[in-house]
């Protein structure tokens, strides 16, 4: 279970730096608040499954860009990266039982699959996954 966080957290990391275009969405945007104030392991849950699909959808890209604004914000809140270090089981439980429930919704892996299909799904609901995913 942790080579699969170190994973994604490297996989983060790499987004990051291949992106450079700015954020898609400003924090003051009312879709991205609610991922301002959900608890801190449904926060990075909803993070990896984002990165995840774009690692599986060439029409999408994550927002790295994005996601480096919120965990700021979410710091100045007491909810971002400096708290997820105590929270690091509650993370990996709730990202776990995450991707399982992705996984059931969309009948997909994450991975080997082509998400793309299930990436426009979530587009469509405006799902929270969605604020992360970025059309190339």
């Amino acid at each position: 279970m942790m080579i699969r966080s170190g994973a994604v957290c490297v996989a983060l990391a790499l987004a990051a730096c291949a992106t450079g275009s700015g954020p898609a969405r400003d924090l003051a945007d009312p879709v991205v608040q609610p991922l301002l104030t959900m608890p801190t392991p449904a926060y990075y849950a909803t993070q990896t499954i984002a990165a995840q699909v774009t690692q599986n959808c060439a029409r999408y890209r994550y927002d790295a860009e994005l996601e480096s604004a919120l965990n700021e914000r979410r710091n100045e809140l007491g909810r971002g990266s400096l708290s997820a270090n105590a929270q690091r089981g509650a993370i990996e439980l709730e990202t776990d039982v995450s991707q399982r429930s992705f996984t059931a919704k969309h009948g997909v892996a994450l991975q080997g699959a082509d998400l793309c299909p299930a990436a426009d799904a979530e587009v469509l609901q405006g799902s929270l996954i969605s604020v992360m995913l970025v059309p190339v």
